[in-house]
């Protein structure tokens, strides 16, 4: 093997191992860790062979660093997304009552919200059947030719980063407006029901209707909320570039 390619392959494989281990929905993925390290190395061989050459003279402790903090910063940018959608489900369970119980995830054990769940794992089987993951092989190709294994990282604006944030939050809350809004709207009747029959236990009868009325319109709006998860994916996907693009 030649050693350039060589020497960009395992840059390369630095900028892509948090990304593949620690962003969804690849860390949703209950792979064998020697899977994801061949896995890594295979990517990483096909980007150094399109990748424009190490710039001579690299310090490799710096350029390692570098790439080292471009992994971390695409897997950010995937995190951030799906936090939109947990966000989204901690403000739905919260609403419906069913910030009580929380589930367990099984790809970080940590406890999860019910609905935040449910959503992360649709929006990670819409990210691979849109085909999410060839877009993100199209992003990794053109972010080798921007930034190439080894180069220096243009400064960083925060508008960008403060953009992202509140636009990922905007479309996670947007994908479950309407279950929120259809909550709103039983509990301004259960408060009418209660002003006219003071003797009804307002809290038992409001939770049984919102725990039906959540559950059928969760549903539909989850078949629904396709475009707003593919909007969250293509933010995720298009994060680095802006921030790196001249």
């Amino acid at each position: 093997m030649d050693s350039s390619l060589a020497t960009g392959t395992l840059l390369l494989s630095l900028r892509l191992g948090p990304l593949l281990t620690f962003a969804p929905p690849f860390s949703q993925l209950r792979l064998p860790l020697r899977v994801r390290v061949v896995l890594v190395l295979a990517m990483a061989g096909s980007l150094a062979m399109i990748a424009p050459a190490t710039p001579a003279g690299v310090h490799w402790i710096t350029a390692a660093a570098t790439e080292l903090f471009l992994g971390m910063l695409l897997a950010f940018g995937f995190q951030a997304g799906f936090a939109g959608l947990d966000f989204a489900g901690r403000a739905l369970d919260i609403q419906a009552g069913y910030g009580l119980a929380l589930v367990i995830d099984p790809a970080t054990s940590n406890q999860a919200p019910l609905f935040g769940t449910v959503l992360a794992l649709v929006a990670g089987l819409v990210f691979f059947l849109v085909g999410g993951h060839l877009e993100l092989m199209r992003m990794l190709a053109l972010l080798v030719k921007l930034v190439p294994p080894g180069g220096a990282l243009t400064p960083i604006a925060p508008t960008r980063l403060t953009a992202f944030l509140g636009a990922s939050l905007l479309t996670g809350l947007g994908a479950i407006a309407a279950p929120m809004l259809a909550l709103f709207l039983v509990d301004v009747a259960v408060a009418y029901l209660s002003r006219a029959l003071p003797q009804m236990n307002a809290l038992l009868i409001g939770l049984q209707v919102k725990t039906v009325v959540t559950l059928i319109v969760t549903a539909t709006a989850i078949g629904l909320a396709g475009p707003a998860i593919m909007r969250l994916i293509r933010q995720s996907l298009e994060f680095v570039p802006s921030l790196v693009a001249p």
